[in-house]
């Protein structure tokens, strides 16, 4: 895209935010194609060099959740996201991603996600992710090492998610939804 057709989305978008025009008068399928979204869904081509990790807090407190996963040298990688109610995330990981869990790619076992049972203005967090100054709880470990070739490849989207449940003990459970680079969903 030219620095001229940045400019001219970034104005349109910026009048739409504004209420000057409504979406529905600027944005036709085909620019929403060309921008890679196309109904709500942001997709990645099938070569893309990268893995979609998005994570959506479906709890009403606040929440905390830990991602890791092995990169090419094998090593360990990971980090935290901290979600109010409701809130979602999402970080591209650079390919190749050989197998990535919600918890300790080390230790399946170990919970990933853990709710905060408090209002506070600030959480601090341990070095596993968990809370470390407000009572929480503990979410039941995900417990599934997903592997590249297996469950997802390079370009796919992997959504973690984190919601009440009255299966487990905690009240709380996860699940992984996997998109294909490519599918469109509604």
């Amino acid at each position: 895209m030219s620095i001229r057709g940045r400019l001219t989305l970034g104005v349109v978008c910026g009048m739409v935010m504004a209420g000057c025009i409504s979406p529905t008068e600027f944005v036709n399928p085909e620019l929403l194609t060309a921008l890679g979204a196309s109904q709500g869904v942001r997709t990645l081509p099938s070569e893309a060099p990268g893995l979609l990790v998005s994570v959506e807090n479906r709890t009403g407190q606040l929440t905390s959740v830990a991602i890791s996963y092995r990169g090419s040298g094998q090593g360990v990688k990971s980090y935290t996201v901290m979600l109010q109610a409701q809130q979602h995330s999402a970080q591209l990981l650079v390919c190749p991603v050989t197998e990535i869990t919600l918890g300790d790619v080390t230790n399946l076992g170990q919970s990933g996600a853990w709710v905060v049972l408090q209002d506070v203005p600030a959480v601090t967090l341990d070095q596993a992710g968990a809370p470390a100054n407000v009572p929480f709880i503990d979410v039941e470990p995900f417990g599934v090492l997903l592997r590249a070739g297996v469950n997802y490849d390079c370009g796919d989207e992997l959504q973690f998610l984190v919601e009440p449940s009255g299966a487990t003990r905690s009240g709380f459970g996860t699940e992984v939804l996997i998109r294909r680079s490519g599918v469109q969903t509604q």
